[in-house]
Parts: structure tokens; C-alpha cells; sequence
């Protein structure tokens, strides 16, 4: 399978990214980034330190450093100050490409079928959509990583809203809207604390005496330390392509909210429709895939 990662590298991000580079399921044809958990330079930064530190050669791309409308938000209180959990890794050796994101995703799927996990905001994602919209049609699926979809669920942002969709409400609708196939995994199943990692889950992690796990170990500790528990909430949007086998999903059109007090509120149409919304994860699995993942 052809992938594409958008990514806001972001603790859990990060996760997601060494999971996936190396894996031998997937094809990854290269990385973009775009504003959200930390400022475009940042992200981009990010993703190539954790392209170093993975041992891969994949190439990073810059997206949208602020959304289609609207101020820019960062979530450094929950990533550090350095989006990484303060792990302070080294200063990559690599730059990114010349070629922007959506140019570089046209390019990717312009001859083969591409699948996207995206776990940032959807800003370009939509941009691509919008400057290259015959090339949708080669875009297989989309698995990503926002809304909350149960009415008995909670944003965590708003009461409404999650925060990928609340930072680009307007791409979000513009993505969710199209027509591609999508797999979301919104707050509903990726607070379930029980795939979080804690103490518990973290001593695990350090017991693989692997890079990989060396690597996730020092970006994830000190959020841990300082929350007790790290919700990994984009390794859910991997997991849902790599291992559909550990999710339960209800089918539904979804529109998103743009404006007001509901701002980046996901509104689902159960029933039929283009987007599979995550609905229960077996949680042990999950343990045993993100473990086994890093090992």
C-alpha cells in the first residue's frame, strides 16, 4: 500500500511516525507537515528529527503554516516546548523538499493510488483538493485523526469540538465532504484510557531494547510524568489502516461546523455515507500492536 503522512509532530504524532516508517505493510512515499500542535517550522523540524532517528531516508515536505481562515493555535502545554515532550533529540542532518505539500501529494498520486493518514489539521489536504481537484479520484482512502462523532462525547477544545478540527474547521468540511472513502478516528475512542500509555504501559516501552522504542521512550516520558497518563490519539488513525481488525466503525456523512460557539463541531448522518467513524477499539490488541510495533 502507498501511504502519505500528514502530520503536526505532536508527541502522539510522533508515535505515529516511528510506528509507521519501517513498517513492512506500508510504502511510505513521503511525509508533509502543516501547522497545528507546533508552528510550520517546528513541525517540520519535528518530523525530520524523527525521520533521522528511525533510520529512514523518507522525504519530509512543508504544508499550510496557518489555516485556510483564521489566527493559527498551538498545543505546547500538552507538547512541550519543543512539540516532542522537551526530549530535545538532535538537530536533523536533512532538509526538507522544495516541493510544497499539495503539490507533492498531486505528484505522489498523480500514478498510483495513494492513502493518507493525516493526524493534523486537514489544511492540506483540502488545499490539494482544491488546486488539483481531478487528481481526488486517485486519493484510496483517507485515515485520520479528529471530531468526536457520539453525542455523549465531549471536544477538547470546546465541549464541542476537537482540537485538529476546531484549529481548520473549514478544511475539515472541505475534506470530509468529498467524497473519499475516510476512516475517522475521532475522541470517542481515542480517549479511551485504556490504550493510553501510563507508568505502567511506559515501563513496557522501555523494556525494548530497540531504537525505535529508545527513541518514543524519551519523547513520551516527560509528558507522562507530568500527566500521569499520554492519550495516543493519531496512532488510532495508523492502527485503523494497518490493523482494521481491532475496530468496531458506524458508516455516516459528516459535516463540520465552521463558525460560532460550535466552531469544529462534527456533524454525523448515520446510516450511509462516505466516512466510517471509529466506534470501540479492543484495547489489549491495541497494547500488543503498539508494543509490538516498537519492538
Amino acid at each position: 500500500m502507498k501511504v502519505l503522512l500528514d502530520v503536526d509532530p505532536g508527541v502522539d504524532d510522533a508515535m505515529m511516525l516511528l510506528l509507521a516508517l519501517g513498517n513492512q505493510s506500508i510504502d511510505v512515499l513521503g511525509i508533509t507537515t502543516v501547522c497545528g500542535n507546533v508552528g510550520i517550522l517546528k513541525a517540520t523540524e519535528n518530523a525530520l528529527k524523527i525521520t533521522a532517528a528511525a533510520g529512514s531516508q523518507v522525504a519530509v515536505y512543508r504544508g499550510a503554516s496557518r489555516p485556510l481562515s483564521g489566527k493559527c493555535m498551538h498545543a505546547t502545554g500538552i507538547h512541550g516546548q519543543d512539540g516532542l515532550g522537551d526530549s530535545h533529540l538532535p538537530k536533523p542532518m536533512n532538509k526538507p523538499e522544495r516541493t510544497k505539500a499539495a503539490q507533492a501529494i498531486s505528484e505522489m498520486a498523480e500514478n498510483q493510488r495513494l492513502s493518507i493518514v493525516a493526524t493534523g489539521p486537514l489544511t492540506n489536504i483540502a488545499m490539494f483538493l482544491d488546486s488539483y481537484p481531478d487528481m481526488a479520484k486517485r486519493i484510496e482512502r483517507i485515515f485520520l485523526m479528529g471530531g468526536v462523532y457520539c453525542p455523549k462525547s465531549t471536544g477538547n477544545v470546546t465541549p464541542f469540538a476537537e482540537f485538529n478540527f476546531y484549529c481548520d474547521p473549514e478544511a475539515a468540511d472541505r475534506v470530509m465532504a468529498s467524497g473519499i472513502e475516510i476512516v475517522a478516528a475521532g475522541l470517542d475512542v481515542t480517549m479511551d484510557g485504556r490504550c493510553a500509555v501510563d507508568c505502567s504501559m511506559l515501563a513496557k516501552m522501555r523494556g525494548i531494547k530497540t531504537a525505535k522504542a529508545s527513541t518514543a521512550c524519551k519523547i513520551i516520558s516527560n509528558p507522562v510524568s507530568r500527566q500521569s497518563i499520554f492519550h495516543l490519539h493519531d496512532v488510532f488513525a495508523l492502527f485503523a489502516m494497518l490493523h482494521p481488525e481491532i475496530f468496531e466503525s458506524r458508516t455516516c456523512r459528516v459535516r463540520v461546523e465552521t463558525a460560532g460557539k460550535q466552531r469544529g463541531r462534527s456533524i454525523a448522518s448515520f446510516g450511509i455515507g462516505n466516512i466510517k467513524v471509529l466506534s470501540k477499539v479492543n484495547a489489549e490488541m491495541f497494547q500488543e500492536k503498539l508494543l509490538r510495533g516498537l519492538s
